[in-house]
């Protein structure tokens, strides 16, 4: 069983949300508006790791890991269009991140409860055309085991971030960048910095997922103006 962490109002994860968005939007601007900033994308790799980490605090903390998975596949499906329409590719191209982030909840439900059907969605990963692929779900797989095998799920996030170097972008390994804030949060320090936000949670909540498509469907119109 996935254990689940006793848990009132985090702050500091609200913290890392904000980051998480932050890294994400100034990957995509430099993506879509301005490629010839390369430092942009660099500080964009920090996104995804964070991403990942709050997915595994999220199912970690949910009472309804089915509603959990199926809110996020909802927003996958919305988010899917403004995905296609960024990128310039057709819809059915690639998956937008919310499939894979779906696939990593499926992933680690199933590897937690050592059912051998966890192959199958590593094999979509593979498979299926998405956001990050089978590293996706090798980085949630670390991040999970950092939960409660700290220097083994550091250990393994590294490797992982060094060995994709030759198959991948060769500034990938940046995301290690994010290891210092998630072991700053597992560590309770960065609750020192006090986050407040005013709206009631459920709001918050869903303006993190949909702040996705949002942010897509406006660099998308600020490209065409630009």
């Amino acid at each position: 069983m996935l254990p689940k962490d006793a848990q009132s109002h985090d702050s500091s994860r609200d913290l890392l949300k904000l980051l998480a968005l932050l890294t994400m939007t100034m990957d995509h601007v430099g993506l879509m508006i301005y490629p010839q900033i390369p430092a942009l994308r660099y500080v964009g790799r920090i996104s995804f790791p964070l991403f990942a980490y709050l997915l595994v605090l999220g199912m970690s903390s949910t009472r309804d890991l089915a509603k959990y998975l199926r809110r996020i596949l909802i927003f996958a499906l919305i988010s899917q269009l403004p995905y296609a329409i960024a990128n310039e590719i057709p819809i059915e191209q690639k998956l937008n991140i919310f499939f894979t982030l779906s696939l990593g909840i499926i992933f680690i439900y199933l590897q937690e409860r050592n059912n051998i059907l966890f192959i199958a969605p590593l094999a979509a990963s593979i498979v299926l055309p998405m956001e990050y692929g089978a590293y996706g779900l090798a980085t949630i797989l670390c991040l999970n085991i950092m939960r409660s095998y700290m220097r083994t799920g550091v250990a393994l996030l590294i490797a992982l971030n060094l060995l994709i170097m030759p198959f991948g972008s060769m500034y990938q390994p940046l995301a290690l960048l994010s290891l210092p804030l998630i072991l700053l949060h597992k560590s309770g320090r960065l609750s020192a910095i006090n986050i407040k936000i005013s709206l009631h949670p459920t709001i918050t909540r869903y303006l993190f997922y949909a702040y996705y498509p949002i942010h897509l469907i406006s660099l998308s119109l600020v490209k065409l103006i630009v």
